[in-house]
C-alpha cells in the first residue's frame, strides 16, 4: 500500500502530459472485473480499388469471426478468449474504417482487494482471411495489394528497354527505398488485425493518473504497422500509389493502477487505505517543503545579520 501511495504523488505531479492525436486507436478499459477492448482502425490507400460497402457482423451471425479472434488470442495467451465480439466495416473509395468491440475473458484474477489482469493477449495477430459480403477485410495485402505491386515489380525489370511501358518504378517501405521483391512481400503480407506493435511491456508505456476522475491510463504510440509508397513513372508523369495504416493504444483502469511487465494491478476494494496513505505522503511532502523554505529563510536572515 505504501508503494501505491508514493506512486500517487509521483503520477499526480506528472499528470499534465500532452497526448498526441491519432485517427486510429486501440482502447482497453478494465472496470468491475470486466476487460473490454474496442478498436477504431483506418486504412488510407489508393494502391487498388476495394469494394464499397457498410456492414456489421458479430459472433452470432458469423461464428468464424469469433473463432478467428479467439484462436489469435489463445496463441498470445492460452487462457484468453473473445466474448461478445462485434465488427463494423465501412469501405468507401478505397479507404477502410474497421471498428471492433469485444470482452476478453480468462485474463483476470482477484486476490483480496487486488485484481491482476494479464495483458499478454494484447499484441494478438489474426492471420485468417476473414470476409464480409465477399470483402476480405483482414488479409487485404494477400487478396488485393500483392497482385498490383507484383505487376509493377515485374514491369520494372523492363525499364530502359524499347518496349517498356513504364520509365521508372521506386518502392518505399517506412520511408526507405526497397527492391521490388521486398515491396511485393511487404505489401502482400499486410493484415489489418495485426496488433503485434503492442508487444511492449505495459510498464514501458506512458502512465498517468488523473485525480479529477480517479483514473489511471497507460498510452503507447507505436510506429505505423504499414507504410507503403510505390512511385511509377510514365514519361514525365509520376503516380504515387500509397497505403498507410497504424494506431495508438490506451488502457484505462479506475483508481490507482500499477503495472509490472505485462500485468496490471487494480484495486477492487474500497481503496480507503490507499487514499489514507496517499494523503499522508502528500501531506508529508507539503510539510517538508514548508520546513525547507523556513530553514532557507532563517539562513538568509542570519547571513544578512552577520554582514551587519
Amino acid at each position: 500500500m505504501r508503494n501505491i501511495a508514493i506512486l500517487t504523488l509521483v503520477v499526480f505531479l506528472a499528470s499534465s502530459v500532452i497526448v498526441p492525436a491519432s485517427a486510429s486507436n486501440v482502447s482497453v478499459t478494465i472496470q468491475a472485473e470486466r476487460v473490454h477492448a474496442t478498436y477504431n482502425l483506418y486504412l488510407s490507400q489508393n494502391v487498388t480499388a476495394l469494394p464499397n460497402l457498410t456492414t456489421t457482423i458479430d459472433s452470432n451471425s458469423n461464428p468464424d469471426i469469433s473463432a478467428a479472434f479467439t484462436q489469435a488470442l489463445m496463441k498470445a495467451d492460452p487462457s484468453a478468449s473473445a466474448v461478445n465480439l462485434s465488427v463494423g466495416l465501412t469501405s468507401v473509395k478505397g479507404n477502410v474504417n474497421l471498428t471492433c468491440a469485444m470482452d476478453v475473458a480468462g485474463v483476470s484474477q482477484v486476490n483480496g482487494d487486488i485484481m491482476t489482469v494479464n495483458m499478454t493477449w494484447l499484441p494478438f495477430d489474426v492471420t485468417s482471411n476473414i470476409s464480409a459480403q465477399n470483402f476480405s477485410f483482414n488479409a487485404i495485402g494477400k487478396t488485393y495489394f500483392r497482385s498490383v505491386v507484383a505487376y509493377y515489380a515485374n514491369l520494372s525489370r523492363f525499364i530502359g528497354r524499347p518496349n517498356a511501358t513504364i520509365s521508372g518504378a521506386i518502392f518505399y517501405v517506412n520511408g526507405t527505398s526497397v527492391g521490388p521483391p521486398v515491396a511485393v512481400s511487404y505489401a502482400g503480407n499486410f493484415t489489418t488485425l495485426n496488433f503485434s506493435p503492442l508487444s511492449t511491456d505495459i510498464d514501458q508505456w506512458n502512465r498517468t493518473y488523473t485525480l479529477t476522475n480517479d483514473t489511471t491510463t497507460w498510452r503507447l504510440w507505436p510506429p505505423k504497422l504499414f507504410d507503403f509508397d510505390m512511385q511509377i513513372e510514365r514519361g514525365n508523369a509520376t503516380t504515387h500509389y500509397v497505403a498507410s495504416y497504424g494506431y495508438n493504444a490506451i488502457i484505462s483502469v479506475p483508481g490507482i493502477g500499477r503495472s509490472q511487465g505485462t500485468e496490471l494491478m487494480v484495486g477492487v476494494g474500497s481503496g480507503l487505505t490507499e487514499w489514507v496513505m496517499a494523503g499522508i505522503v502528500v501531506l508529508s511532502v507539503i510539510v517538508a517543503i514548508g520546513v525547507q523554505a523556513r530553514y532557507r529563510g532563517r539562513k538568509k536572515a542570519q547571513a544578512k545579520f552577520q554582514r551587519k
